[in-house]
């Protein structure tokens, strides 16, 4: 375990310290004097997220709190940096080469190197304000599913989707209040999360999973770990969802409604952490009656082709849509399920939510958070 730690610890500083090598090549552009200084301040901010982790360890959280946010927020400008810095080189380089192509001086619309350091800056500085501010809405995402396995039914069965809420030290109560009063004004039947519910270190959590457990749909609030959980140990992740109000599905699932089955399965990184392998997906949806329609709660999204026929609709996050654009087209190369609504069976359908909150920089580019409402409803007969 302590090996998988180091070299996890020592591939985030090689890939992050190799982003900040780049960012000093351009600050210097920008300061003639004071390269120490700036190489010491770079060197500072590379280390800032694991010294929070440290000082939340030793429970100094105090201090945590500031050097975290202080640290996270600085990560999200340096990718963003990093991604105008790239684009507008791309630019600059395209525009010379089409000068040179058509025998014309590209010299008076492109921009010195100090200037393109300046307008990467600019560009990242408005993202991050604007990213921080976005992070902050609540975006409430429908979808209406129908089936004939739920003819029986009178009305909607309504389903509200949260995933990837990571709460943490850096979570904003008055931003949880607004979240829980928006579920509420929809009157769900059910709430479910997806994993991430909580981060690591359940520590000083008390207030939010307080806040969360004032929900009360009629049928309960189910979750399912994810990653963060296997991080955060299966014990302690358990105990902070309890208390925020969620009943654990690992490996097990309910039938509400009478008609529908809610089935949950844990993280890879659970058994990877325990050592013990889960049972099989395919045999756990097989003990589910199969005229009833089944929702199967999985925080990746993946889909095992072999439990296809067995469930309806899967609900999965952890991407989070990307968080940070172009984030996502790197998430995508991992994970290429489509972000929203996929059919990926006949009458088998996969809902990837863009996740509920942030993770390290508490900030979204061009990926809203989102809180999902899913709608099941009996099929509609043709023509009417």
């Amino acid at each position: 375990m302590k090996a998988g730690i180091f070299l996890v610890i020592s591939a985030f500083l090689i890939a992050y310290g190799g982003l900040h090598y780049y960012i000093y090549r351009k600050a210097i552009l920008v300061f003639s004097s004071g390269h120490w200084l700036i190489l010491i301040l770079l060197g500072l901010l590379i280390v800032a997220p694991i010294l929070t982790e440290l000082l939340t360890h030793a429970g100094l959280a105090g201090l945590a709190v500031p050097v975290g946010r202080i640290g996270y927020t600085w990560m999200g400008f340096a990718f963003l940096f990093f991604s105008f810095s790239i684009l507008l080189d791309c630019c600059q380089l395209l525009v010379r080469s089409g000068g040179r192509l058509l025998g014309v001086d590209a010299s008076v619309i492109t921009l010195s190197p100090l200037s393109l350091a300046l307008a990467s800056a600019a560009l990242a500085v408005l993202a991050t304000g604007y990213g921080f501010f976005a992070a902050r809405q609540i975006h409430v995402e429908r979808v209406r599913i129908s089936s004939q396995k739920l003819d029986k039914m009178s009305e909607p069965f309504r389903i509200v989707q949260i995933s990837d809420l990571h709460l943490s030290l850096f979570s904003d109560e008055i931003l949880l209040n607004r979240l829980v009063e928006t579920i509420e004004s929809i009157h769900p039947d059910v709430v479910v999360s997806t994993g991430d519910l909580v981060d690591m270190r359940p520590d000083h959590l008390d207030s939010f999973t307080n806040i969360l457990d004032k929900l009360n749909p009629k049928f309960g609030k189910f979750s399912v770990t994810g990653n963060h959980e296997a991080y955060l140990g299966l014990d302690k992740a358990l105990a902070a969802t309890n208390r925020a109000g969620f009943t654990m599905l690992s490996y097990q699932g309910v039938n509400v409604g009478g008609m529908i089955n809610i089935v949950g399965v844990d993280d890879p990184g659970v058994s990877h952490r325990l050592k013990v392998d889960g049972p099989e997906e395919r045999a756990l949806l097989e003990r589910y009656t199969e005229g009833e329609f089944t929702v199967l709660l999985k925080h990746q999204p993946v889909v095992d082709r072999a439990s296809v026929p067995l469930f309806d609709l899967q609900l999965s996050g952890h991407t989070h849509g990307g968080q940070i654009f172009p984030f996502n087209w790197l998430t995508k190369l991992v994970y290429p399920a489509k972000t929203g609504l996929s059919q990926v069976g006949r009458q088998t359908w996969l809902y990837v939510s863009r996740g509920t909150g942030t993770w390290g920089p508490p900030i979204r580019f061009l990926a809203p958070p989102e809180v999902t409402v899913i709608e099941l409803a009996p099929e509609t007969p043709s023509g009417s």
